[in-house]
């Protein structure tokens, strides 16, 4: 199966999505498995022909027998999940940031869902765009096309205290901190939290982590300043956090993935 990743090429859309990727395979033999881990992206994927079974933290994906069109949103799983692929394969994913679909819409309706790969389309032309995409065999045609039709549906640029509260969440503000600055009560800043981003600031705080641990590996010479480096209180706390998103510890993560790619996933 052949898998290449993109960063958008248009400045309108550089501050809303994270990336995508074209997924493709055509030998009815083809498998492909892999872990996937928590972030704080909202992924939307869109598949032809297939048919997705999601049982617990593992989704499989296979031919349907007949035609159709997949399209799912996913964004608040706190564990690995574990991804697997057979036969022929057409798909696109779509990687938003955390604030990335609210310029889409005038309010925001997804962040309510508990379950992940739920149903998404949210354009009455999505289907037939999607498809077309899926359907060319250019991949230039595909980014153009592809880039083109989410600047046409941007409405507006997230809220400036949405982007303020995601900024000093990630740079390490307790949550009381940030909800006396904006005058909020705490209890009243952690249901807008959970509202907009779609999970509880704790949950965010540990994902954001997790992943910037994993960018900064390189700039490091051992896991213990790894950690400490970036807002872990100590050794314990570092794997523990570390084995609660991966089942891993930094460890074995590091030596089984590579944290350079743009997709973090474990091949098995």
């Amino acid at each position: 199966m052949q898998l290449h990743f993109y960063r958008p090429r248009h400045p309108l859309l550089s501050d809303l999505i994270e990336g995508y990727y074209f997924l493709s395979g055509t030998a009815p033999e083809a498998k492909l498995s892999y872990y996937t881990f928590p972030n704080n992206f909202l992924i939307v994927s869109v598949l032809e022909n297939a048919q997705i079974f999601v049982q617990g933290n593992r989704v499989t994906c296979t031919p349907a027998a007949y035609q159709c069109f997949q399209a799912n949103l996913t964004y608040n799983y706190t564990e690995p999940l574990l991804i697997q692929y057979t036969g022929q394969l057409n798909e696109l994913t779509i990687y938003f940031k955390p604030l990335g679909l609210h310029a889409f819409f005038p309010a925001v309706t997804w962040c309510n869902q508990t379950a992940n790969f739920t149903d998404f389309d949210p354009f009455a032309d999505f289907q037939e765009v999607m498809m077309r995409i899926l359907h060319l065999n250019d991949r230039e045609r595909q980014i153009t096309l592809l880039e083109g039709y989410w600047i046409s549906k941007k409405l507006r640029e997230p809220e400036p205290l949405l982007l303020r509260i995601a900024h000093e969440m990630e740079g390490g503000k307790a949550v009381a901190e940030i909800a006396n600055s904006l005058h909020l009560s705490r209890q009243y800043f952690s249901r807008l939290f959970l509202k907009n981003f779609g999970k509880t600031p704790a949950t965010y705080r540990k994902i954001h982590r997790f992943r910037n641990v994993v960018r900064a590996k390189t700039g490091y010479g051992n896991l213990t300043a790894l950690g400490l480096g970036n807002f872990f209180y100590d050794q314990s706390h570092f794997i523990k956090n570390f084995k609660e998103l991966t089942a891993l510890t930094p460890k074995l993560f590091f030596d089984k993935v590579d944290a350079r790619k743009d997709n973090l996933w474990l091949y098995v």
